[in-house]
């Protein structure tokens, strides 16, 4: 699952991003650089890090029977 976040910038900032990204779509390109700079982050601090986004957990229940469905 990918969270929505809201981000201010300066302006010079923002064109910078928007004329670096080309055609990507701005969510990606920002998400691309934002790996980028926590590998480079942890590098410098020793730290190894590796982008492995994981799955979401599902539980798979099975189907209730008709008399469990009744209310009493």
């Amino acid at each position: 699952m990918k969270h929505n976040i809201s981000i201010t910038m300066d302006q010079k900032l923002f064109r910078e991003l928007e004329n670096l990204r080309g055609r990507e779509k701005r969510s990606t390109f920002i998400e691309h650089l934002i790996v980028m700079g926590l590998k480079t982050y942890r590098n410098k601090n020793g730290e190894l890090y590796t982008f492995n986004p994981r799955k979401p957990v599902v539980t798979v229940m099975p189907p209730l029977s008709l008399s469990e469905t009744k209310l009493k």
